[in-house]
C-alpha cells in the first residue's frame, strides 16, 4: 500500500539566555569590567569588546548601542555579518575609537534584537574605559584572541570572519620554562656532538581571584575557542617586562580552584609558544 508523505524542515535558533541573578544575601559588588585604550595603534594597549547575536531569518533584528552613563554617545557600533553564517552578526567594540570620540568613563553595551516575533533588551556588560598606561594596567593579565571556526556553544560558524576580542583580569603571566629538548649523535671516537636542540616553551596563566564572568569567558571562550591566542602582561614583579601579544596556544587544561564561602574562583593554565621556532640544528 503506498502513502503519500510530506516531509518539511524547520529551523531551530537559540534564544538569548538574559540571566539575572538572584539576592540570596551574600555580599557582591557590581564592579564594570575594566577596559583601556590608548591613541597609539600598540595592539596591548587597544582592548576590543566583541558581541553577537545568531538571528532565524533575515527579517529579524539585531542592534548594538553604548552608552555612556545611561546616555547615547557619538560612537556608532558596526554591525556585520558573520561570512559562513547568513543569519548571524556581530560587531567589535574598539575602545581606541570610543576614546577618540567619547573619552573616558563608565559605558554599558546595550542590545536589541527580535527574534521570530519575540522582542529582546538586554545589558551585554558594563565597562570602565581608562587611558592605557602602566598604572592603569598595573596587576592585570590580558588575552587577545581570534576566532574564526564553528563555535558549537553559540551556534554559530564564524569561519573566515575572523573576529577579535580581549578580555583583562587581575592575575599574571610569565613564568616561562624553555623545556630544552635534545638530540646528540655518539660517534665511533665517542664524542658526542649536537643534532637539535629545542627549546619548547611553556608559561603559566595564574588569575586572581575572579568572579564568574571572568571565569566563564577565559575557559568558555578565549581558552577553549580561539584560533589565534596572543598573551600580555602588566606586572611589575614579572621577571620579563616583554610580554605584549605574545602568540601562544594552550597546552595543559586550564583548572580552577574555588574557595569556600565564596563567590571567587582561581584560575591557572599552562600556555606555550604557538610558534616552535626556537632551535639551532645541524645543517
Amino acid at each position: 500500500m503506498v502513502q503519500e508523505r510530506i516531509k518539511k524542515d524547520y529551523k531551530s535558533i537559540k534564544l538569548p539566555n538574559i540571566f539575572i541573578e538572584e539576592d540570596r544575601g551574600f555580599f557582591r559588588c557590581c564592579e564594570p569590567i575594566l577596559v583601556l585604550a590608548s591613541s597609539t595603534n600598540d595592539t596591548w594597549k587597544n582592548d576590543i569588546t566583541p558581541v553577537w547575536q545568531k538571528l532565524s531569518s533575515p527579517s529579524d533584528v539585531f542592534e548594538v548601542t553604548l552608552l555612556k552613563c545611561g546616555e547615547a554617545v557619538n560612537y556608532t557600533a558596526e554591525i556585520l555579518n558573520f561570512v559562513k553564517d547568513e543569519n548571524a552578526y556581530y560587531s567589535e567594540i574598539h575602545w581606541k575609537d570610543v576614546l577618540a570620540s567619547d573619552g573616558i568613563g563608565h559605558y554599558s553595551i546595550q542590545i536589541t534584537s527580535s527574534i521570530a516575533g519575540i522582542e529582546f533588551n538586554y545589558t551585554w556588560g558594563e565597562y570602565e574605559l581608562k587611558v592605557y598606561s602602566n598604572e592603569t594596567a598595573k596587576g592585570t593579565a590580558r588575552l587577545r584572541a581570534v576566532f574564526n571556526s564553528f563555535q558549537e556553544i553559540e551556534g554559530i560558524d564564524f569561519t573566515d570572519s575572523a573576529v577579535n576580542g580581549t578580555i583583562r583580569f587581575k592575575g599574571m603571566f610569565g613564568f616561562k620554562n624553555p623545556n630544552k629538548q635534545t638530540d646528540n649523535l655518539i660517534y665511533n671516537n665517542r664524542q658526542m656532538k649536537s643534532v637539535v636542540r629545542e627549546n619548547l616553551n611553556t608559561y603559566e596563566l595564574k588569575t586572581d581571584p575572579l568572579k564568574e564572568y571572568f571565569l566563564k569567558e577565559i575557559t568558555d571562550l578565549y581558552l577553549l575557542s580561539e584560533n589565534q591566542l596572543f598573551a600580555s602582561d602588566h606586572n611589575p614583579h614579572n621577571n620579563s617586562y616583554n610580554y605584549f601579544d605574545l602568540p601562544v596556544t594552550i597546552e595543559e587544561s586550564d583548572k580552577i580552584d574555588y574557595y569556600e564561602l565564596s563567590r571567587y574562583g582561581k584560575l591557572s593554565a599552562v600556555l606555550t609558544d604557538r610558534n616552535k621556532n626556537k632551535r639551532t640544528f645541524f645543517n
